[in-house]
């Protein structure tokens, strides 16, 4: 009960089973898959639906590109160091934009330049 000069909370008091109920929904159930169940996905152009069970995930593809944090983890080398690789031209990089991006053939070759 609220004292004298405060109003009795719709939510309940603090700490209490109905303050701390989930918030719901106020539409219902029936409208909101009726309104879900309307909506067709358009179809797939030609060329995009065949089926693709042949290639590859796009996590089992080896980039072409990789990137200075790529660089490290293929060198085992700390980001400074990489970074001078870079900046001094010693790596091959490929500039696209701001973004600077190493090929991984040019990186093993230059692994086996300069290996001893």
């Amino acid at each position: 009960m609220p004292s004298p000069g405060q109003a009795e909370l719709p939510w309940g008091r603090p700490g209490t089973p109905s303050a701390q109920a989930p918030l719901r929904s106020h539409a219902d159930p029936s409208e909101q898959s009726e309104r879900t169940a309307r909506v067709a996905p358009a179809p797939l152009p030609e060329a995009l639906s065949q089926r693709v069970d042949d290639a590859e995930p796009a996590s089992a593809r080896t980039p072409m590109l990789l990137t200075v944090r790529d660089v490290e983890a293929e060198l085992q080398l700390g980001r400074t160091r990489t970074y001078e690789l870079v900046r001094s031209g010693s790596l091959p990089v490929i500039r696209v934009g701001r973004a600077v991006r190493v090929p991984r053939d040019a990186l093993r070759r230059w692994v086996e330049e300069h290996t001893a």
